[in-house]
């Protein structure tokens, strides 16, 4: 408790004096035995003992006559040592527990038997935690509504004294064992008007609440801030589960309704002037960036506070433009959607950026980054090529459309070519590309079965997770997949339909493209190697794969649902990103095992045993020679053994499609240069590859 200023400067100046008559004037007001024990501190700092005990034995008489035991008690334990004479702190403390449970005087002498209380001083071993233990006993009684931790609310049903138990009837659960050692920590009693204690007793008259209301019942029955799970807990049962987020979000509008943290936001009630005070003192407490949260959460305050808080951001803003550009952009955007007017154009500081690719990157707030992108054009001489290097980087496919909304149709080709280059390394560009393939034909121009191969390899590479969704979606009925399709050679469409059976996809979309694909292609005969279903893989390769999936259905998994739980548990999901994360991670294991399942049901030996060498197969090494000379020695197997920097191609590959068949002798097109089948023979078994 804060000593208060005046008796603080007293104390700073030795002025014993007027120490004591602030003592004398508070013992007539309200006893907080908290602040009278900070004092005591201070004159006793100051030597003046005997003018402490003095002044001790008055407070006590207060607290005596006005029956105030359990403050008593408070002070003799704080204090007993300067104003409680000839060693009677024993008896002083009797005497008080006697007083403070006069009205359960049987329990009390039960239970100052069984703590060895009753013995006089010389037994008193360990004398206040035994009172602790004492109070903590006789804080409970039949009738008592209390709080069971973990367990709900529920009723005191009996109190054992002969057994050390009381019996609590819970919601759920009746004749709950409790042990006295363990009811101080587990059960917390409910006093008159808390909110759980209504809904046990009155749900009717909460039921009837508005959810603003209903809120500060809550809010209010605590003296510490609650989380939005914790509020939920509370809630459900008054309103329908289903109605929970609505009734919040309706409910924490209220001015009053303070929230503070970070992903794990809690929330307390206070009262209007309070909580713009409070709202104040957190915005210039706060980081730089949560300052902008801290100002929408203004907009239901006082014009005055909304006004403190804008000039702030903007004076703010304009002293970061040097030293921090992209967290001064943010903040100016910032106050610009809030409706305010910044006193600096945005345009000045995209103009003198020494590195505009550094302050794209630095930008957290996607509209800050479209904003940027729109206004560079106008600014800078430079724009173009950054702009074409922003729309690989960028990694949120909204942004690239301000990106693309500025570029001419050439370079947006252009860009959408590079997108295809690596595409795990751009996902958000390839994941735009692919989207915007489907109704418009200039990005999809070259090669339709790169792009469709591509497509098809993003539904199981981790980079896409965030995107797989979207991706997915693009193979339904008049995505970019279907549209592709009939742009594709009699060749091509051999190679698609292999990799589309073999596509982490489910049958109701694999189905209707398998179905497109031969109206378009009646002729179309798969190869008698490839045309099954089969995955075909090394044995090796099988049970590797097979202990991947072993690792992520006993380990990974396990281990992210775990910590889907705690991010669950540290509150308000809309703002936490661990737990978003953790989702999402939870989406590609599930997704990543179930494809490893499936690829393991249809998977099939390679037996390079026993391959036939006369032409070119599944499982077979080839030995190519090009017309001056050079040799390529290239081995066809599965798509879990393919290492192009080794010479292993997969046979799902547009390479192997176009050797697949061959005999000796055959002439084949290899990167620009012509080559000749010389030798067939079958992949050693054992090794890991061609050099």
């Amino acid at each position: 408790m804060r000593i208060p200023q005046s008796t603080q400067d007293s104390l700073a100046r030795g002025d014993i004096d007027a120490v004591e008559a602030d003592w004398l004037a508070a013992i007539e007001g309200d006893l907080d035995v908290e602040q009278f024990l900070a004092i005591t501190k201070g004159l006793v700092r100051l030597g003046e003992e005997d003018r402490v005990g003095t002044l001790l034995e008055f407070l006590d008489d207060q607290l005596r006559e006005r029956g105030m035991w359990a403050a008593r008690l408070d002070l003799v334990r704080g204090a007993a040592h300067y104003f409680v004479r000839g060693g009677r702190v024993y008896d002083t403390v009797l005497d008080t527990l006697h007083e403070l449970y006069r009205d359960r005087e049987s329990d009390l002498t039960d239970l100052l038997q069984d703590l060895h209380l009753d013995q006089g001083r010389q037994h008193a071993n360990k004398l206040w935690d035994k009172v602790d233990r004492l109070r903590n006993l006789l804080a409970f009684r039949p009738g008592d509504i209390v709080e069971m931790e973990g367990r709900g609310v529920g009723r005191i049903a009996d109190v054992n004294m002969p057994l050390h138990v009381f019996k609590v009837d819970l919601e759920k659960v009746k004749g709950v064992s409790v042990g006295f050692r363990a009811a101080g920590k587990m059960l917390r009693l409910l006093p008159e008007g808390h909110v759980l204690r209504q809904k046990l007793e009155e749900p009717e008259q909460l039921t009837g609440l508005k959810p603003t209301e209903l809120l500060e019942r809550i809010l209010k029955s605590y003296d510490r801030p609650l989380t939005g799970a914790e509020v939920k807990v509370i809630v459900v049962g008054i309103i329908p589960e289903r109605r929970w987020s609505s009734w919040w979000t309706s409910a924490r509008k209220q001015p009053q309704v303070l929230s503070s943290g970070g992903p794990r936001q809690t929330y307390r009630w206070l009262e209007a002037t309070d909580a713009e005070e409070s709202l104040w003192r957190e915005f210039q407490a706060a980081p730089n960036r949560q300052k902008v949260g801290l100002l929408r959460r203004a907009a239901n305050q006082s014009q005055e506070l909304r006004g403190r808080m804008a000039d702030a951001l903007d004076r703010l803003s304009r002293a970061l433009k040097d030293a921090q550009p992209a967290l001064a952009f943010e903040l100016r955007y910032a106050l610009e959607r809030f409706g305010a007017e910044p006193s600096w154009p945005a345009e000045d500081l995209l103009k003198t950026l020494p590195d505009p690719l550094e302050f794209f990157e630095a930008l957290e707030q996607r509209a800050a980054r479209e904003q940027g992108y729109a206004l560079l054009p106008a600014c800078r001489d430079d724009w173009l090529d950054v702009l074409e290097r922003r729309f690989l980087l960028e990694s949120d496919t909204k942004a690239i459309d301000a990106i693309a909304a500025v570029l001419e149709a050439e370079t947006l080709s252009r860009c959408a070519a590079r997108a295809q280059v690596q595409p795990h390394r751009t996902p958000a560009a390839f994941t735009w590309l692919v989207e915007r393939a489907a109704s418009e034909p200039s990005l999809r121009q070259g090669r339709q079965s790169r792009l469709l191969n591509l497509l098809i390899q993003a539904l199981r590479h981790e980079a896409f997770a965030p995107f797989r969704a979207r991706i997915k979606a693009l193979f339904d009925s008049g995505g970019t997949a279907p549209r592709l399709l009939p742009e594709l050679t009699l060749d091509e469409a051999r190679q698609a339909e292999v990799a589309i059976r073999h596509a982490a996809l489910e049958d109701y979309r694999r189905e209707p493209l398998l179905a497109a694909l031969h109206l378009k292609f009646p002729d179309l005969q798969a190869d008698q190697d490839t045309g099954s279903d089969d995955l075909y893989a090394l044995p090796a390769s099988i049970e590797a794969q097979r202990e991947k999936l072993r690792e992520l259905v006993e380990e990974e998994i396990p281990a992210n649902r775990k910590a889907i739980e705690e991010a669950r548990a540290m509150g308000d999901l809309r703002e936490n990103f661990e737990y978003k994360s953790a989702r999402q991670r939870h989406e590609y294991l599930t997704a990543r095992a179930t494809e490893l399942q499936q690829d393991l049901q249809r998977s099939t030996p390679i037996d390079t045993t026993s391959a036939a060498c006369d032409r070119l197969r599944i499982g077979n090494q080839a030995t190519l020679e090009s017309d001056s000379g050079e040799q390529r020695t290239l081995a066809i197997l599965g798509p879990w053994e393919s290492a192009p920097e080794r010479g292993i191609i997969s046979y799902e590959s547009d390479l192997a499609g176009r050797l697949l068949g061959s005999e000796p002798g055959a002439r084949v097109e290899l990167d620009g240069q012509t080559y000749t089948l010389r030798t067939i023979e079958a992949f050693p078994a054992g090794d890991e590859g061609p050099g």
